[in-house]
Parts: C-alpha cells; sequence; structure tokens
C-alpha cells in the first residue's frame, strides 16, 4: 500500500512538471484517486490495532512532564487514549511569582495546543493539497541522502509553510515526513517530524513525532510502539 501511494505521488509530480496534455492530465486524476484509496486502505488497517503512546514535554532541553497512553480507534474513527502513566500535579507557587508562572505557563499550553491542533491539517498528507501545489508549478523533487529522495510541497497549507515527504526510492517506502509552519504569525515558526515504520502486515505508521516551537524553546517527543493487533 505504501508503494501504490508514493508511486502515484511520484508518478501525478512528474507529469505535473512536465505541463501534461490533456491526456495526461486525466492520467494524473486516475494516479490521485489511487493514492487517496491506498491512503483510506492504509488509515483502514491502522484501525485493527492497539498501541502505546508516550509523550514527552520538554522546555529549553529539560524534560518537564511525561504520560503514557494506550490508544486504539473507537467507533467513530477517532482515537481513543486510556491513560497508563500520568504525569504528576505541577507544584503550585504563591504570591506574584506563582501569578507570573502560571500566567506563563497558561500561554504555553495554549500555544502547544494551537500547535498540535495545527499538526492535524498536514496528517495525513492529502493528495488533494499536493494536487493544488502540484498545479501551482511549485512542487519539486530532490535526492536526500543516499538511495532517499524528497517531495517538497511548499505552501500546502499557507503561504510560507512546506510538507516534506522523504522515501526510499529502492523500495518506494515512506520514511519520514516534514513540516515546516507557523501559528498565529510567520515568525512564530513551527517544525515537527515525523519517521514512519512498517508494521509485520505492510502498514505504515508514525512512530516518532517531534514536534519544536522555536520561538518558546517547546519541544513534544511523542513515541508510538507496542502495536498488537485487536482481536475480531
Amino acid at each position: 500500500m505504501k508503494r501504490i501511494l508514493i508511486g502515484c505521488i511520484l508518478a501525478a509530480l512528474s507529469h505535473t512538471i512536465a505541463t501534461p496534455r490533456p491526456a495526461d492530465a486525466q492520467d494524473l486524476q486516475q494516479k490521485l484517486a489511487a493514492a487517496k484509496q491506498a491512503a483510506a486502505e492504509n488509515q483502514q488497517a491502522l484501525r485493527a490495532y492497539s498501541w502505546l503512546e508516550k509523550t514527552e514535554i520538554l522546555l529549553k532541553g529539560e524534560l518537564k512532564t511525561t504520560k503514557v497512553d494506550s490508544c486504539r480507534y473507537g467507533p467513530d474513527g477517532k482515537v481513543q487514549k486510556t491513560p497508563v502513566v500520568e504525569p504528576p500535579p505541577p507544584e503550585k507557587k504563591r504570591g506574584l511569582k506563582g501569578k507570573i508562572v502560571a500566567k506563563k505557563v497558561g500561554e504555553m499550553k495554549e500555544e502547544l495546543e494551537a500547535a498540535v491542533a495545527l499538526v492535524h491539517q498536514y496528517l495525513p498528507p492529502s493528495p488533494d493539497l499536493m494536487q493544488v501545489v502540484m498545479n501551482a508549478g511549485t512542487a519539486s523533487i530532490a535526492q536526500a541522502g543516499p538511495g532517499l529522495a524528497a517531495l517538497k510541497f511548499p505552501g500546502y497549507v499557507k503561504k510560507g509553510d512546506a510538507l516534506t515527504l522523504t522515501f526510499d526510492s529502492t523500495v518506494k517506502a515512506l520514511r519520514q515526513i516534514d513540516v515546516t509552519t507557523w501559528l498565529d504569525e510567520p515568525e512564530n515558526a513551527v517544525n515537527f517530524k515525523i519517521t514512519m515504520e512498517a508494521l509485520p502486515d505492510g502498514t505504515s505508521h508514525p512512530a516518532m513525532v517531534v514536534l519544536s516551537i522555536p520561538k518558546r524553546q517547546l519541544d513534544v517527543k511523542i513515541t508510538k510502539s507496542n502495536y498488537q493487533k485487536l482481536a475480531q
């Protein structure tokens, strides 16, 4: 399924860069439709699994909180999380200093929640949005290391952002997703990297997600592991 998805994207990109004739445009639409179907099939396959998700929050490189959730998809298609390890409640400081600390914590929490919501605009990658970028003629492909190639889609969701898919050009397996974007203003950057891995049945899943807000020196590291097939 991963090979179908990446192969379709590559084919679509090559046709677009070459300024396709009407017949090629029709072929492009067919390939994008196949890519959408492959993505949907992969997402459906993931619903047959449960997994553990560890979330670590770091401020200025120092680990502040860690939590672990048991995750699985619910009947509505949304991920359901059951806490396994909860972080201890923060120690409350009194007086003026306590109020200042509480205000800063509240601001960072709001910004972090906004950044997490922003992530969902990029994941999973949308063939429709990739099509818009390709139509604009700004998509590109480049070597990203030995045996690796990267497809870059600038202006994927908003002006100044970029979605980059890195894959193994030998086996056509998606290896990594990188996004550079921003929150309320371009100076308030948000970067995240998703490292992909394959389950024994070939289903692709994000094994590691790292989100950074440089302005706040705030990082979130999410590790997904222990995938188990659910009983039928």
